[in-house]
């Protein structure tokens, strides 16, 4: 394996541009799936599934999966019945980490245990509320919610499992119990749990190194280096200018396949990993979160190469698509674009035209 073998294994891993799982086995297969921008993460569900938007809403619906704050408390969609496992690996660090932001909000334990038994009781019984609904609630309580108080709590009730999201509606947020909601949990001890996202994350992301997992999952070197030794007959490790990656035992590819893909910001295809070089060019990388302010913008992938950015627009029936590339496509680029675009379109429902 060399570095150039690097990005097309992990599209094959990643499954971008598969059609043959479900929403709930492709984010199982994942681990999990980074979902700060919730259009963003439907698609990249979509993309890796030939599903249509209304059909992965409709399994978030169903409650095969939840979006929540795992590893490294931000937001993902994780498998409904591991939600709670994969929370409670990082909590105690996040919660502890957490401490002194909790003091500046003012936020004490008799505080947040007021705020538990006030949403357990208004979501008992498999009630759905909107973030404003519970703020709301917590306001009519004397529970203040503004300066990030409101969004604290939250944050710290699905860390400590009270609660996970439920469907949006709309464009805004819901809140369940999550132990109503997925009643039928799989519950693993903290070791299974390590080695079962180890596992999930070098099938899914490999080849990746160690230094990846610990970034993407947030556990500490430890608990990592615990979750891939377990795992050590399942894998296999390779050599590529001093580091080693590990991956799925499979063939290495004797030729890389030509591939086009837009990618939505924030997708696991660079999020996924601390080292991101082998698809993104140094020189690009403030290209793609521009300022390092942490928006990462939508990409343009060609064989597995970021190679620019871009945006949507929608106009009445109409998905304008905006090319940026880094530099001068080349027409017959340009054309291998259309395919994704198109494909991006049908995944809107609409009729989509690139520029």
């Amino acid at each position: 394996m060399t570095v150039h073998d690097i990005a097309p294994l992990r599209l094959a891993s990643q499954c971008i541009g598969g059609t043959t799982r479900s929403v709930a086995a492709l984010v199982e297969h994942m681990g999990a799936l980074q979902a700060q921008d919730y259009q963003g993460a439907l698609w990249s569900i979509g993309l890796r599934t030939g599903l249509t938007q209304r059909e992965v809403v409709a399994a978030i619906e169903k409650r095969q999966i939840v979006r929540t704050w795992p590893q490294r408390g931000t937001l993902h969609f994780v498998p409904a019945r591991d939600a709670a496992w994969h929370v409670a690996l990082s909590a105690d660090r996040l919660i502890r980490g957490a401490s002194a932001r909790r003091a500046r909000l003012g936020l004490t334990d008799a505080a947040l245990a007021q705020c538990r038994t006030l949403l357990t009781s208004a979501l008992h019984g498999g009630a759905i509320l909107t973030r404003a609904n519970i703020m709301q609630l917590l306001e009519k309580n004397a529970v203040g919610t503004q300066g990030g108080r409101g969004y604290h709590i939250l944050w710290h009730l699905s860390q400590t499992g009270v609660l996970g999201m439920g469907p949006m509606q709309g464009s805004e947020q819901t809140f369940v119990l999550l132990e109503e909601w997925v009643p039928d949990a799989h519950p693993l001890t903290r070791e299974e749990g390590i080695a079962e996202l180890a596992k999930r994350y070098f099938m899914s992301h490999g080849p990746a190194t160690l230094k990846d997992f610990m970034w993407w999952s947030g556990l500490t070197s430890v608990d990592a280096k615990a979750g891939l030794l377990a795992n050590g007959t399942l894998l296999v490790s390779k050599k590529v200018d001093g580091k080693e990656y590990w991956m799925k035992k499979v063939a290495i590819p004797s030729s890389r396949e030509k591939s086009a893909y837009l990618l939505p910001g924030f997708d696991e295809y660079m999020l996924g990993y601390q080292d991101r070089s082998a698809a993104l060019p140094r020189e690009h990388t403030n290209r793609i979160v521009p300022g390092g302010n942490g928006m990462f913008l939508s990409t343009i992938v060609l064989d597995g190469q970021v190679v620019g950015t871009w945006k949507k627009e929608i106009k009445k029936d109409r998905l304008v698509i905006t090319l940026n590339p880094f530099t001068t496509l080349t027409e017959k680029d340009q054309k291998r674009l259309e395919v994704p675009a198109k494909q991006y379109g049908t995944f809107l429902g609409l009729t989509a035209v690139m520029k």
